[in-house]
C-alpha cells in the first residue's frame, strides 16, 4: 500500500508541477492521484484513509519548502507559511482519500464483472 500512496503522491505532484497543464490539474490533483493509487491496490475504504495520509506526509515535505521558497521573497510570517501548508496537506490528504475510495471501489467493481 506504501508504493500506491507513493505513485498518488508522484501523480499529485506531476500534476501541479507540469507547466500549463497544472492550471488543469492542480486542483484536482489530490483526487486523481489518489485514484490511481487506489486502483492500483483496489483499495477499501479503510485503506484509502491510509492512502490519503501516506500521501499528505509524502507532499508534507515539498509543500514545506514551496511555500517557506516563496516566503523568503514576499516577506511573509511564519504563521502564514505554517496556515498555507497545513491547507494543502489536509487538502491532499481529503482528495487522495476521496480519490483512493473511488478507485478501490471502481478496481473491484471491474474485478467482479
Amino acid at each position: 500500500m506504501f508504493r500506491a500512496a507513493l505513485v498518488g503522491a508522484a501523480v499529485t505532484l506531476g500534476c501541479i508541477l507540469v507547466p500549463i497543464v497544472h492550471f488543469v490539474t492542480g486542483v484536482p490533483s489530490p483526487l486523481i492521484g489518489g485514484y490511481i493509487a487506489g486502483a492500483r491496490c483496489a483499495c477499501t475504504q479503510g485503506q484509502a484513509v491510509l492512502i490519503g495520509l501516506l500521501m499528505a506526509a509524502l507532499l508534507l515535505v515539498p509543500a514545506a519548502i514551496a511555500v517557506m521558497g516563496i516566503a523568503l521573497f514576499a516577506d511573509l510570517s511564519a504563521n502564514f507559511v505554517l496556515l498555507v501548508v497545513a491547507v494543502a496537506v489536509l487538502w491532499v490528504f481529503a482528495g487522495g482519500t476521496v480519490g483512493a475510495a473511488l478507485g478501490g471501489a471502481s478496481a473491484r467493481r471491474s474485478a467482479i464483472g
